[in-house]
């Protein structure tokens, strides 16, 4: 039987599973059997669903597990990480999404790692895949897999960077929001730090065509101390944001 190369993750992150297997998976020539729980074909309809993974856990011969850190809260896939730990097998932890091998928790913390967008690292992985082949390792351009890595790390985190951005502006003042949801921009004064602080989230509002932040050079002095005029305009995307359900800054 071919070896079994086990990737475990869950289903909100299938396609950096599926993108990872269907770069690897050619280098090795059909020698190597890819199990990805999600993608379709490694579970054909009609087969049980845990039967098929339990023993594809008895007989692979590396698991990776795909970490984010959403991903490792999760029990099903700190089951499957233990399954392989107890077998002795190598099990190898990929990080992405705001996770990093220094930030996983126990056990996985106690592996060996990388992370999916480190092209240095990733090409450790492969010597590893190929041992279990008894074979030598192929050359494997990560380039373009690092890019599409990158970009599911954009639209999988958007949400949550999104909601942190919204939720310091509220912070600085609990009026902004509702007011931009009726108003093209906003002018006010702050203190120098609001303003440093809006300074902080504001590319990434910029970058997702949501607010446009600019300092506009008065400055008024008042018993709280000095004041400057800073202004923010709504971008095309705000609208959207703040109807979507998805976007929940805390008050």
């Amino acid at each position: 039987m071919k070896p079994v190369i086990f990737i475990s993750h869950i289903k909100e992150e299938a396609e950096i599973a599926t993108a990872l297997k269907e770069l690897i998976a050619p280098h090795f020539l059909g020698l190597l059997d890819f199990f990805v729980s999600s993608d379709g074909a490694s579970i054909a309809m009609g087969q049980k669903w845990l039967e098929m993974v339990s023993a594809q856990l008895k007989s692979c011969a590396v698991e990776i597990v795909v970490c984010s850190p959403i991903s490792v809260t999760r029990p099903w896939i700190n089951f499957e990480a233990g399954a392989a730990w107890i077998r002795d097998i190598p099990v190898i932890p990929l990080c992405h999404s705001g996770m990093s091998p220094s930030d996983l928790p126990v056990p996985l913390s106690l592996l060996q790692s990388a992370k999916l967008t480190d092209i240095a690292g990733m090409n450790l992985v492969v010597p590893v895949l190929a041992n279990a082949l008894g074979a030598a390792s192929p050359k494997i351009d990560f380039t373009d897999f690092v890019a599409r890595v990158k970009d599911f790390e954009e639209r999988y985190t958007f949400w949550d960077e999104c909601n942190r951005a919204f939720t310091t502006i509220n912070r600085i003042n609990k009026d902004i929001i509702p007011t931009l949801r009726t108003h093209a921009e906003l002018e006010m004064n702050l203190p120098e730090s609001a303003l440093a602080t809006l300074e902080s989230v504001a590319p990434f509002l910029l970058k997702h065509s949501l607010l446009e932040f600019a300092r506009i050079g008065r400055s008024t002095l008042t018993a709280k101390g000095v004041f400057f005029g800073c202004k923010l305009v709504k971008l095309s995307k705000l609208n959207d944001a703040l109807k979507s359900p998805d976007f929940k800054p805390k008050v």
